[in-house]
């Protein structure tokens, strides 16, 4: 077992296991610097004792306050670090022991000031130990988990932690949750915090684990399409029908242009719904296609009905995207993804990055907090090599109506406009099931703030609670940073 954890396992003790995990017997493991209090009186008795939380481990457990009940039944009373053992690692007391049980003989006074929750690190691996039982006190279980999750915890050498996030995150994530979380904050560009929280599909979230972007990806075809703009190849204010003359889209009040795809105005039908998934297989059977991809998709828009004239009303639509990729296509003379990774990727040295070699524009996109950093970097700070100034000034600027009444939406961005100026862009990203991603990116102008998270297997995060978890994260972004100034 010795080994197991020095080599980067994890030791979980409890009641029992805290005894193994001590230097003050014979058969102890030795994996933690304490020897246990009153030895002789092992059996002092069973029942619901008091603890104090260190301040460490009040941030660690997150929401049950500065003391809490939990059961006790003849754990080890895990004395403080007085022997200081340099061969055994010291360890960080979470809770002490405020009440006591005094039975069977043992002497009262001994076991308050005695740690009940202890961590410590061995080696490559981690050591957690109660002396207590969470487990057999009502809505302490979570208890276990959190400890598991710390002891399962992939070394992040590329983590940056900002105060007061990790408590948002639990406060936020229900503590039986199987999923988990990347959060980013930054500053003009400079990374504040990078850290994950919970597992993706097995391993532990950090800096590099892959994350889907869903909807976020159209930020990317958005910045795209504004290269194409920039250096006169496409023209938001010209007809659909130019750079794709083959196709014969329907017609309902005029023609489609290219700055309807972009601010979700054209009224296209919404691939994603059931209707029109149905609708998409029954057209790929009928023609022997094996795959969507994004020339096919825009043959199926022909087949299908506008669903309101274009330019006159918002429509949130993932197909006006994915019709946007297919143009690039046609004006780049090679397939989207070649001409966005040798474009962006390759240019940022977006090495965790990638996207679909069929269908995109949309949704298809997986990214890590670390790449993501570079892509916020970039637009931060307006790196040239993308588009100049006023190609980023660009993306968040909002569009316009038919009638000229403004759009809030830019280029794969959600644009809030306050007296002429632009104060925040955000914009989410949400699939189907119960372990779709869901994500928020939150920029906000006046302090150059990015405050981004990418969630998986969190379906209870809906996009009313993606928003209200953007809003508190920002707020322990602004306390975080006040608490330093």
């Amino acid at each position: 077992m010795t080994a197991f954890v020095d080599n980067g396992g994890g030791f979980l003790g409890i009641c029992a296991g805290s005894y193994l995990a001590t230097n003050d017997y014979s058969w102890s493991l030795n994996l933690i610097d304490a020897r246990v209090v009153d030895r002789r009186h092992w059996a002092r008795g069973k029942g619901t004792v008091e603890l104090q939380l260190s301040p460490e481990g009040s941030s660690f457990f997150g929401h049950i306050g500065e003391t809490t009940d939990i059961y006790y039944g003849h754990g080890s009373l895990l004395g403080r670090r007085e022997w200081d053992d340099k061969n055994v690692p010291d360890y960080q007391s979470l809770a002490i022991y405020k009440t006591e049980i005094a039975e069977n003989g043992a002497p009262e006074g001994v076991m308050p000031g005695t740690s009940a929750i202890v961590r410590a690190e061995y080696g490559d691996g981690r050591v957690f130990c109660f002396s207590s039982h969470p487990e057999m006190a009502d809505g302490k279980e979570f208890m276990i988990g959190y400890a598991v999750h710390w002891l399962a915890d992939t070394k992040d050498p590329e983590a940056i932690e900002l105060d007061g996030i990790g408590d948002v995150i639990r406060r936020t994530i229900p503590t039986e949750a199987v999923g988990g979380i990347g959060v980013l904050v930054t500053q003009n560009g400079v990374v504040q915090h990078q850290k994950g929280y919970g597992f993706v599909k097995g391993p532990r979230v950090t800096s590099r684990t892959p994350l889907r972007l869903a909807s976020v990806t159209k930020q990317y075809a958005a910045l795209c399409a504004a290269m194409l703009i920039e250096e006169g190849r496409l023209d938001m204010d010209a007809k659909v029908s130019h750079y794709l003359p083959n196709l014969d889209l329907p017609v309902k009040g005029r023609e489609l242009y290219v700055k309807d795809l972009m601010w979700h105005t054209s009224g296209l039908a919404n691939f994603i719904e059931k209707k029109e998934q149905a609708a998409i297989v029954k057209f790929r059977e009928e023609r022997g296609l094996p795959h969507l991809t994004n020339e096919i998709h825009a043959e199926w828009l022909a087949t299908m009905d506008l669903r309101r004239a274009p330019g006159i009303e918002y429509e949130y639509t993932n197909s006006g995207y994915v019709l946007l990729t297919r143009i690039i296509e046609v004006i780049v003379g090679e397939p989207f993804h070649q001409f966005q990774q040798r474009r962006i990727f390759d240019v940022l040295e977006l090495t965790g990055t990638t996207d679909s070699h069929r269908f995109n524009g949309s949704g298809n996109m997986v990214t890590t907090l670390v790449d993501y950093a570079k892509w916020d970097k970039a637009l931060w700070q307006k790196d040239p090599r993308l588009l100049s100034k006023n190609g980023y000034n660009l993306l968040f600027t909002q569009g316009t109506f038919d009638n000229g009444e403004p759009v809030e939406h830019g280029f794969g961005w959600q644009v809030r406009h306050e007296n002429g100026k632009s104060v925040m862009a955000e914009h989410g990203g949400g699939g189907s099931g119960t372990t779709a991603a869901r994500n928020w990116i939150r920029r906000h102008f006046e302090d150059g703030t990015t405050v981004a998270f990418f969630a998986h297997e969190h379906p209870q995060l809906n996009t009313e609670a993606r928003m209200k978890l953007s809003s508190e994260l920002y707020e322990a972004v602004l306390k975080s940073r006040s608490a330093t100034e």
